[in-house]
């Protein structure tokens, strides 16, 4: 399940570990290993633990990683720091290009790029979705469908890193 093709505004706001089990075609086991794991953090519901339609996104991607290509729960977490990680560094390379063209003009990298070297190609964040250039199509997943939206962030904040 791609939360991207069943997900949308007149979706409810919180599931609980049974909905998103079903949603995501696991049991309810494998939800709370993955909290256990402390991959996901469920959010407090009157009638228990409830998971936001962020938490949703990255249920879809820790189901992917562990049940679709077989990567162990210790190993999802290493992939989805590393993920996390190389997002901070793009936002961050981001950010220092728009000052690069702020200080030194539009044309910076016009002048600064050698002629005979390929320009890169549009960036796409590890979401599969542009937001450097604006407008890009959503790229393949790991499981070849399309990633989920990325509008919500669904990576917790780290303390004291500024993210």
């Amino acid at each position: 399940m791609n939360p991207g093709d069943d997900m949308n505004q007149n979706e409810p706001e919180a599931f609980s570990i049974e909905e998103a089990g079903k949603r995501l075609d696991v049991s309810a086991a494998d939800i709370e290993s993955y909290v256990e794991e402390g991959l996901v953090t469920p959010r407090q519901g009157p009638g228990g633990p409830v998971f936001t339609r962020a938490d949703m996104r990255r249920l879809w991607s820790i189901t992917t990683l562990n049940r679709d290509l077989g990567i162990n729960l210790p190993g999802v977490a290493a992939v989805l720091r590393l993920r996390e990680q190389f997002e901070q560094v793009r936002r961050d390379l981001a950010l220092l290009a728009e000052l690069f063209e702020r200080e030194l003009g539009p044309d910076v990298w016009d002048r600064l790029w050698p002629e005979d070297r390929p320009r890169p190609a549009t960036p796409v964040s590890v979401d599969g979705f542009s937001d450097l250039g604006g407008g890009a199509e959503p790229s393949a997943g790991p499981g070849g469908a399309a990633e989920p939206d990325a509008a919500t962030d669904d990576r917790p904040k780290q303390d004291g890193g500024g993210a």
